[in-house]
């Protein structure tokens, strides 16, 4: 380490020592990371200078603040991995972009390690990453018997994620609290050869492997090569609001898809449960080619109050409970979706299905869902015609799918659900003579909208309440 690294670091240190507050480090790509001390006015010129431990820069609770002004503001990385507790951003009003190649075989672009719980990425934009944009790595797994935790508390806003080689953001096991909020989050699996089928890819714009208590809110999530968000592998407690995701190659939003058994702790999830108590209210799930909203292997779910236009296009339905195989390994669990609550979501598709129930005859046989499908005060509206409803359960009448009377007879649900020429705005908002205006039910779960407007007195069914619409609170239109 350089003199006048150690004198900054001291300084830093002193002014932690004397109460004052953690230290600011600058970078610039005009900066330098042999002749600057990380001020202002003579900064370094790499995060990964910066963060690299061997050269004794930063301190746990420290900030990085990249310097971006327009025609100078990207930084080449390669791999910037965060081991203590940081704050990258950028500087206020300016906009930096960490750049890393996705043709570096076993590389991300940000990896945030256990040790770097409580870090914050805030005001960026970070694109590439052989495999991931940003990465929360963990000390977990079960089958060696381990009981680390992972990178936890960690709150990722404000910028601009896309372009990775598979997933944008990837969480791992016991990556607690996470808090991904007003991002653009987009073009996932940039590594696939073009025309490569959806089914041969694995590149999600958020892909959570258990972790409990992700927060995902008032994101805009795009174009990804799979699906646009998912919670699966025993994660629990998450929570999916206020997001706008549209052209997804998969689904749009899974509480629970299909995880290999290595995954899950058995301690907490002996029932191998995909996702526990997760709710998924008030997003617009828009233009997929599978699931709108799909369960597999939920438990107490709640998908409530979500607009869902123009999605199932090559398969599922718009809302959809699906099978989870496990990798057909014999210990594993497969359970059936159970005790759902499903409601006040509207649904407008283009001659594809509105909702269904899968079962597989494979291992014996598998159920999507267990009981009741918990739905009710949902409205549907099929352009093309009738909308479609199916149960591929045993025994029941609606294998090749029926009418919206005949499922609510099959099912003994959706009793105050209907089929109605259903309309929206361009931004997704209802308009003023809508059916679905104060045709809902009021949820405990459920207390604002989409433009985070409170819900009162009978709710509006959908991601938008009528009443004094807003524009989007977060800004994507």
């Amino acid at each position: 380490m350089s003199p006048i690294h150690r004198l900054a670091t001291a300084f830093a240190l002193a002014c932690a020592a004397s109460g004052s507050h953690a230290a600011e480090w600058f970078v610039s790509t005009s900066g330098s990371d042999s002749s600057g001390t990380g001020a202002i006015g003579q900064p370094f010129r790499t995060v990964t200078h910066v963060v690299d431990p061997a050269n004794d820069i930063v301190q746990p609770g420290d900030t990085i603040t990249l310097r971006g002004p327009v025609g100078n503001n990207v930084y080449n990385e390669t791999e910037v991995r965060l081991r203590i507790p940081l704050t990258l951003r950028s500087q206020p009003g300016e906009w930096a972009h960490i750049a890393c190649p996705i043709n570096v075989p076993d590389t991300v672009c940000i990896q945030i390690d256990p040790d770097a719980s409580g870090s914050r990425l805030s005001r960026l934009e970070i694109s590439g990453g052989f495999y991931y944009a940003v990465f929360l790595q963990t000390d977990w797994y079960s089958d060696g018997g381990e009981t680390g935790t992972g990178a936890s508390s960690i709150v990722i806003e404000d910028s601009r994620l896309h372009g990775s080689g598979r997933d944008v953001i990837k969480i791992t096991p016991k990556c607690n609290n996470v808090t991904i909020r007003r991002n653009e989050i987009y073009n996932s699996g940039a590594s696939y050869p073009p025309g490569t089928p959806p089914e041969e890819k694995n590149a999600e714009g958020i892909d959570n492997v258990n972790g409990a208590d992700m927060l995902v809110e008032d994101n805009y999530i795009h174009d990804t090569a799979t699906t646009g968000v998912y919670f699966k592998g025993g994660a629990s407690n998450a929570i999916v609001q206020r997001n706008r995701i549209e052209n997804a190659g998969e689904a749009g939003i899974l509480v629970g898809f299909d995880t290999s058994p290595e995954f899950f702790d058995l301690a907490a999830n002996p029932n191998y449960y995909e996702a526990i108590g997760g709710i998924v209210r008030n997003n617009i799930v828009r233009n997929t080619n599978y699931a709108g909203i799909g369960l597999y292997a939920s438990l107490n779910a709640v998908v409530a109050n979500n607009t869902i236009v123009n999605t199932a296009l090559s398969g599922h339905a718009a809302l959809y409970y699906g099978v989870t195989l496990q990798d057909f390994e014999p210990q594993a669990g497969r359970p059936p979706n159970s005790n759902p609550l499903v409601r006040n979501n509207l649904v407008i598709q283009n001659g594809r299905d509105c909702m269904g129930i899968r079962y597989s005859q494979d291992l014996g046989g598998l159920s999507g869902l267990t009981g009741n499908p918990g739905t009710n005060h949902n409205a549907f509206f099929n352009t093309a015609g009738a909308c479609n409803f199916f149960d591929r359960r045993p025994g029941s009448p609606l294998d090749d799918g029926g009418t919206l009377a005949q499922w609510r007879a099959a099912l003994s649900s959706d009793a105050q659900s209907f089929e109605a020429a259903l309309s929206l705005s361009a931004d997704g908002h209802l308009p003023a003579a809508s059916p679905a205006i104060d045709a809902g039910q009021t949820l405990a779960q459920v207390s604002d909208d989409f433009d985070r407007q409170l819900r009162s007195g009978a709710n509006d069914i959908g991601a938008d309440e009528r009443a004094g619409d807003a524009i989007f609170a977060n800004g994507f239109q």
